[in-house]
């Protein structure tokens, strides 16, 4: 008598034959061993075996399509991620770009012979400009991370406290002392303007390539 049990599970299964010693002699009934019974033994266990290599197989390969829709997952991910970054940290640079030169042009229509129509028309500027910068924060800090919010709050203080110089500037004429001291500061302010205004892009920079290569994802070393 031939018993066969097959056993299987995701990534491959045992095979188990059970055969009496007597096998041959119970099915030919004459005691002699026939070489036809161990070839159907042999088709059997072939069979079997080919069944579960096939499982086996299906197997492997849905795993391997399964990581492949996450691999592409992350991919899309990071993409989307990394346009959303770009779009808000655009819509901020643009116009605290805008801003820094309406308040340079302010303070050279205060140089020399003031020019206070151009000087406040240039204000106006800056101040909306400003307004701009401050709406397009919102969107900034929510993409993150925290290094962009930081060096874009710099950016901002740098640009208010410019901004105040130069209306102090504009409003002190005939104060020769005092215009003095604003210039001065004016000048400190430019340069500090610009710098942050670097900084935030250098952190942006920063903030675009770490979506575009996350951590736990093939990217440069």
């Amino acid at each position: 008598m031939l018993f066969v049990v097959l056993q299987g599970n995701q990534f491959g299964g045992v095979l188990s034959v059970e055969t009496a010693a007597k096998s041959a002699h119970r099915l030919t009934g004459d005691g002699v061993h026939h070489p036809s019974v161990d070839q159907g033994i042999s088709a059997l266990l072939g069979a079997a075996i080919g069944v579960l290599g096939a499982v086996s197989t299906s197997a492997v390969s849905g795993w391997s399509n399964r990581q492949q829709i996450r691999a592409q997952a992350k991919v899309d991910h990071a993409h989307w991620r990394r346009q959303a970054r770009r779009e808000a940290y655009s819509t901020f640079l643009a116009p605290a770009h805008e801003a820094h030169n309406a308040l340079k042009y302010a303070a050279r229509a205060l140089v020399g012979d003031t020019d206070t129509e151009e000087a406040d028309r240039q204000l106006r500027i800056a101040q909306e400009e400003m307004g701009a910068l401050q709406a397009n924060w919102a969107a900034l800090a929510v993409e993150g991370p925290d290094s962009v919010e930081q060096a874009a709050n710099g950016v901002k203080t740098a640009l208010h406290s410019m901004h105040t110089t130069l209306l102090a500037w504009r409003d002190s004429a005939g104060a020769a002392d005092l215009n003095v001291k604003l210039v001065e500061r004016h000048a400190v302010e430019v340069t500090m303007v610009s710098e942050r205004i670097s900084a935030f892009a250098v952190a942006a920079r920063a903030a675009l390539d770490e979506s575009t290569f996350p951590q736990g994802a093939n990217g440069p070393a």
